[in-house]
């Protein structure tokens, strides 16, 4: 009997340790914390997403912040203080294949686009009024606009490309492809541009209940009701100890899970759900593949050619990336901080933590004040992409030696290649394909 209580008592003690040791990350190792993961609350689908302005309650310094991003900012109201364009009263453009124009304007705080058509004489034989309901995107790059018919969403014909500060057509409407006003926005879509849940009515295509507005907390801490429960239980965690599994801190996540929940929207392609999945279904803390492969196409000869939204892509291409097992976007970017609002010196001091033995640049002086003594400038240099016109982004692909990039044209098709996934299915390779 003494033995069977002294076996007992050990074996409690054994897994007290294993558990204490599984909570406390400055005793975990790696492949602990990574098996804790998975014991997050927010990863069960009875968990409730609260909202930013739940959040903010707590946290009214990181929202205050936040909302000031490209993310913060990324969905709003068709109104002034969402758009970012100044279309002077007279822009408008023209689309040769079928006849139409477009011109957005305003009436006191309301967006309309008018479609029309002229005759010989510059007659307006044809005219229609859309309002517009929504503008996506921060203003940084563009604003494109959606419009609602009975909570259906379509894309609107028209965008404003805020760097050239000029009006044309969305991509993929140029050349005769113009889908006037039955473009759908689904739950691909939405589920990048916006908030989650988005709202979208199950069993439709494009039908929205409600429509949040913008990128929130959620989308990387995960939903947060578990959390708020716990908190207004008064049940606290001292997070310099210990995790808190009521909420995803991506700070506690493996470096490479921290960089699953950038590359659910940064890594844009062809998105292959796995059976029974939904874009609904990837939460921080999960590893993407288990929901969706995503799929771009790679072709001879155009490793400067790449599409707007690829900036995992490019990056894992980095030697700064394949050769640490720690660096990921937030080692440079912090989520809650605009791009705009950080100063270069902030990215540069990052190069230099790493590069400590070649502070004292090599390059010659009149360039590197031509870069404005900036890392990015030469290493990541801005270019226009090949799928978004009248844009420029920084290349992610960190590089020591630059030729000029040509982002014209397409080389032979290789294949479609699954970015987040080095082994997907055969079946999973077909549904690429087909898409």
């Amino acid at each position: 009997m003494t033995k069977r209580l002294l076996v007992l008592g050990l074996i409690c003690c054994g897994i007290f340790l294993i558990v204490k040791c599984q909570l406390d990350p400055e005793k975990a190792t790696d492949s602990q914390i990574q098996k804790s993961e998975l014991s997050y609350l927010g990863h069960h689908d009875s968990v409730a997403y609260v909202g930013i302005n739940t959040c903010k309650q707590c946290h009214r310094d990181k929202y205050e912040s936040f909302i000031r991003t490209g993310m913060g900012s990324s969905f709003g109201r068709g109104d002034s203080l969402k758009s970012s364009a100044n279309f002077n009263g007279h822009q408008t453009i023209f689309d040769e294949h079928l006849n139409y124009y477009y011109r957005p304007f305003w009436k006191g705080q309301q967006f309309y686009l008018q479609e029309f058509r002229l005759d010989s004489e510059n007659d307006t034989i044809y005219s229609k009024e859309v309002v517009v309901d929504y503008i996506v995107g921060s203003g940084q790059h563009t604003n494109s606009h959606i419009y609602s018919l009975n909570d259906h969403l379509f894309q609107m014909p028209f965008t404003w490309y805020a760097q050239k500060g000029k009006l044309d057509f969305p991509p993929g409407y140029e050349n005769g492809f113009n889908a006037r006003f039955d473009r759908i926005i689904g739950l691909e879509c939405m589920s990048c541009h916006n908030a989650m849940p988005t709202g979208f009515v199950k069993g439709s295509k494009n039908k929205f209940a409600t429509v949040p507005q913008g990128i929130d907390c959620e989308r990387c801490h995960g939903p947060g009701g578990a959390h708020v429960k716990k908190i207004q239980n008064g049940d606290l965690t001292d997070t310099s100890k210990f995790i808190d599994y009521s909420i995803v801190n991506p700070a506690k996540l493996s470096s490479q899970l921290q960089f699953e929940i950038c590359q659910r929207c940064h890594l844009q392609g062809n998105m292959v759900l796995k059976d029974n999945k939904s874009f609904f279904d990837f939460k921080p803390g999960m590893k993407l593949s288990t929901v969706m492969d995503v799929y771009l196409p790679k072709f001879e000869g155009e490793e400067d050619k790449f599409i707007m939204a690829s900036h995992v892509d490019r990056f894992k291409s980095s030697k700064c990336f394949q050769q640490s097992e720690s660096y990921n976007c937030t080692s440079c970017h912090d989520p809650h901080v605009s791009v705009k609002e950080t100063n270069s010196q902030i990215f540069n001091s990052k190069c230099i933590s790493c590069h400590k033995s070649e502070t004292i640049c090599s390059e010659d002086p009149l360039k590197i004040k031509e870069k404005e003594d900036n890392c990015v400038g030469c290493h990541m240099p801005s270019s226009g992409s090949i799928d978004i016109p009248h844009v420029s982004v920084h290349d992610h692909f960190v590089r020591k030696n630059y030729t000029s990039i040509d982002t014209s044209g397409i080389g032979n098709f290789i294949g479609l290649i699954a970015i987040n996934n080095e082994k997907p299915s055969q079946k999973s390779k077909a549904r690429a394909y087909l898409q």
